[in-house]
């Protein structure tokens, strides 16, 4: 089963089984080339191109780039190609950078990420936060992005969740659960009064009742845990979170239960699914030993 998100977008995944290895010397080069001092000499009119421009740009470049896989060497070619020629164009340094974090360069595609998140910081700063947080589980950098990105941009959101969601995660990885049950709180309490109470994700209930289970509050953890079954009711992680709790409360045949309910939706793939998890694992995702499989 796969869940749907609010505000999601559709990954395109077809070029994910056709990585290809990507030099060591031509990516030494290509990081190296972003520090370099901007020469100056006749450019495409770079810095003076309109947003219509600039888009149209970058358009025509992925369209280009597109029809090749996403770590293939040839695409990589188009885009510095392109980057040489229109180095103020951000969007073509995030797309650099996404596919290396997608094989666990990270270092490498960071200068990328960076370089796109100074030239179009409103755009670009919570996708590098989100990187930073999902993909490196560097939470404490992650946390000064979210924060600027916040000051830019207001109560926003990144790849599905808002930012809120997103400081939850990274405090609940550093053990600061009565901060990380704050901001998955703020992160409800934004869904409701934009959409209402309809609009709540169950990943941000998940994650609230976690943080309430990790501080001890575990019969709130378990209503917190119910709410998120309304939502999905073969969410096998928040079954075995609940069943990990009931067990702490003396009900061991219910924890017992539950955990038999969790090992089945979870064999079934009724698991808690976002768009890059088929890339990184996230905070308290449960394991397949996890259930003995």
């Amino acid at each position: 089963m796969k869940y749907s998100c609010k505000k999601c977008t559709i990954l395109i995944l077809f070029s994910f089984f056709l990585f290809a290895c990507e030099s060591k010397e031509e990516l030494k080069n290509s990081v190296r080339n972003l520090n370099k001092p901007e020469i100056s000499k006749p450019q495409t009119n770079s810095v003076a191109l309109s947003v219509f421009e600039t888009d149209s740009i970058a358009k025509s470049v992925i369209r280009k780039a597109g029809g090749y896989p996403l770590n293939s060497e040839r695409r990589r070619n188009i885009l510095d190609s392109a980057i040489a020629k229109h180095p103020k164009i951000a969007y073509l340094y995030q797309q650099r950078a996404m596919p290396l974090y997608k094989e666990d360069k990270d270092e490498l595609g960071l200068p990328f990420l960076e370089k796109a998140a100074a030239l179009d910081p409103l755009k670009w700063i919570d996708y590098m936060a989100f990187m930073k947080c999902i993909f490196s589980k560097n939470y404490k950098d992650a946390i000064v992005d979210f924060n600027k990105a916040l000051e830019l941009n207001g109560e926003s959101y990144v790849m599905d969740h808002s930012y809120y969601f997103y400081l939850g995660l990274c405090n609940l990885q550093l053990n600061a659960f009565e901060k990380a049950k704050d901001f998955f709180e703020k992160s409800i309490a934004q869904s409701v009064k934009e959409d209402g109470e309809e609009w709540i994700h169950f990943t941000d209930l998940m994650y609230l009742g976690i943080a309430n289970y990790e501080l001890n509050n575990l019969e709130e953890a378990i209503n917190i845990f119910d709410e998120a079954l309304v939502l999905q009711p073969k969410f096998s992680d928040v079954k075995f979170y609940k069943a990990i709790c009931l067990g702490k409360i003396g009900e061991i045949e219910k924890a017992e239960a539950m955990f038999k309910e969790a090992k089945e939706d979870f064999i079934n793939d009724d698991i808690m699914y976002e768009d890059n998890t088929i890339y990184e694992r996230y905070p308290y995702q449960v394991r397949k030993s996890w259930f003995g499989l």
